[in-house]
C-alpha cells in the first residue's frame, strides 16, 4: 500500500526549473522565499540568479505595456536627510493619482550627487558614500575618504566629485571618487576606486589619468563613465569629454567640437539609443538639441534638433522644473525643483515627441514640515526591480 503511493506522489521539479520560475517573481516574494531552503537561498543570492531577475525585469519594462515605478529622491535642507520614494504609475494613464511609499529615509552629509540606477542600485554622497538597492531596502555606507595632498597655500580649494559604474565583464558596481585640489595654478587629483560586494572594505588608489576639474555629472553606458570637465584653471579653455573605463580602470580624454552646447550649465548627459548624448534645451523655447556621439573613436557627433509640441512647453519653465533623471526605454524626466502638493513629473518621449504629465499626490502627506521649502528634488529615474546583494 505504501509502495502504491510512492509511485502516485509527483516528481519533484528539477532545480533549474525552480530557478527559471524564481526568476519571474518581484523582489518582495524572492526576499521571503529565501527561507524556503539553504539552496533556494543560495540560488537567489548567487550573481548569476541576479543577473538573470534584474534582465528579466529590465526587459519587460522596456517592452512596455505595463506599470512605469519611478524613483523619487529628496533631500531635505534643514537635517540632511536623504528620502526615498517608490510611485507606481498605471499603464497607459497621462494623469494619475498613485499613493506613493516610502522607501528610505538615510541621514547624512547634505550632498546633491545621486547616481543614475545600474542593476537597480543607487549612489549618494552623505558625506561618506552610500550605496543602496531600493528593492530590498539594504544599504551600505562606504569608509570616509579625504586627499593626502598636503596643499601648504592658504588659497588652496579643494573639491570632491564621485561616480557610479558597472562593469559588465566582471559584473561589478564600482565607486569612483575623486579629489581634487586646486593648487595656485595647478590642479591635483587623486582618485579612488571602491568595488561592491568585494569582500573589502577598503578604496584602492588609481594612477594616471590627466588633472582636472570635473563637473558634478556622471552617466555610465556599457561600461564607461562619461562625464565632462575642464583641463585647467585657464578660464578661456574649451571642456572636455572624460572616460572612465570601468574594468580596465583608466581614463580617456575626447575633445568636443561646440562650446555653445557643450559648455552650456543647461545641458545634461544622458544615454540615448545606447550613445552618449547631450542635450540641451536652454536655446530657443519648445526646443532640444541633441548631440549623438555616434563614434567615439574618430570623434563624430552628430546633431539633433526636436521641436516640443507648443502644448508641452512646461518643460521648458526652468524655474519650477528641472531635468531629473531618465527611463529605461530613454525617455526624459523633468520634474518639480521642490516638494510641492500637486507634485508634477513630465515624461518626454524623444522618439515619439510626446509628452506624458503626471500628478503625484500624497508626498505631502509624510510627515514633511515647511516641505515646499526645505525639499530638494535630486533625482527621479525609473526604478527595475533588483535582488542584487551589497555584501
Amino acid at each position: 500500500m505504501e509502495e502504491e503511493q510512492d509511485k502516485t506522489r509527483p516528481e519533484p521539479l528539477p532545480h533549474d526549473l525552480i530557478s527559471e520560475i524564481l526568476t519571474r517573481l518581484p523582489v518582495k516574494s524572492l526576499t521571503r522565499f529565501r527561507s524556503v531552503s539553504t539552496r533556494w537561498n543560495s540560488t537567489i543570492l548567487h550573481p548569476s540568479f541576479s543577473k538573470s531577475h534584474f534582465h528579466r525585469s529590465a526587459t519587460t519594462t522596456a517592452a512596455g505595456g505595463a506599470s512605469t515605478t519611478l524613483l523619487l529622491t529628496f533631500i531635505n535642507r534643514f537635517n540632511s536627510e536623504r528620502t526615498i520614494f517608490s510611485v507606481t504609475i498605471p499603464f497607459n494613464q497621462t494623469k494619475s493619482l498613485p499613493d506613493p511609499t516610502r522607501i528610505l529615509t538615510i541621514p547624512g552629509f547634505k550632498h546633491p550627487f545621486v547616481s543614475q540606477p545600474l542593476n537597480g542600485l543607487i549612489c549618494f554622497n552623505l558625506g561618506s558614500m552610500c550605496v543602496c538597492n531600493p528593492s530590498t531596502r539594504k544599504f551600505v555606507k562606504l569608509p570616509w575618504t579625504q586627499p593626502e595632498f598636503n596643499a601648504q597655500s592658504p588659497a588652496c580649494t579643494r573639491h570632491r566629485t564621485n561616480a557610479f559604474g558597472f562593469d559588465p565583464v566582471s559584473n561589478a558596481h564600482k565607486v569612483l571618487d575623486t579629489w581634487i585640489t586646486c593648487h595656485e595654478s595647478e590642479i591635483i587629483t587623486e582618485h579612488r576606486v571602491f568595488t561592491i560586494g568585494s569582500g573589502s572594505n577598503t578604496w584602492r588608489r588609481i594612477a594616471g589619468g590627466a588633472s582636472y576639474l570635473p563637473f558634478n555629472e556622471s552617466v555610465c553606458i556599457s561600461g564607461q563613465i562619461y562625464f565632462r570637465a575642464f583641463g585647467s584653471l585657464v578660464a578661456s579653455e574649451s571642456p572636455v569629454l572624460a572616460a572612465f573605463d570601468v574594468h580596465r580602470e583608466e581614463f580617456r580624454f575626447f575633445t568636443m567640437g561646440d562650446e555653445a552646447v557643450f559648455y552650456s550649465e543647461e545641458s545634461v548627459l544622458m544615454e540615448h539609443d545606447g550613445c552618449l548624448t547631450i542635450v540641451d534645451h536652454q536655446g530657443e523655447d519648445n526646443v532640444l538639441v541633441m548631440w549623438i556621439l555616434v563614434d567615439e573613436e574618430n570623434g563624430k557627433w552628430v546633431k539633433k534638433r526636436v521641436e516640443i509640441p507648443v502644448m508641452c512647453c512646461e518643460i521648458n519653465d526652468r524655474r519650477r522644473y528641472r531635468f531629473a533623471g531618465s527611463t529605461v526605454s530613454g525617455e526624459m524626466i523633468f520634474a518639480e525643483k521642490s516638494l510641492v502638493n500637486p507634485f508634477f513629473v513630465l515624461l518626454y518621449d524623444i522618439k515619439k515627441n510626446e509628452v506624458k504629465k503626471v500628478e503625484i499626490c500624497g508626498l505631502t502627506d509624510f510627515d514633511f514640515q515647511f516641505g515646499h521649502v526645505l525639499m530638494n528634488v535630486t533625482s527621479v529615474n525609473e526604478h527595475v526591480e533588483s535582488i542584487v546583494s551589497l555584501y
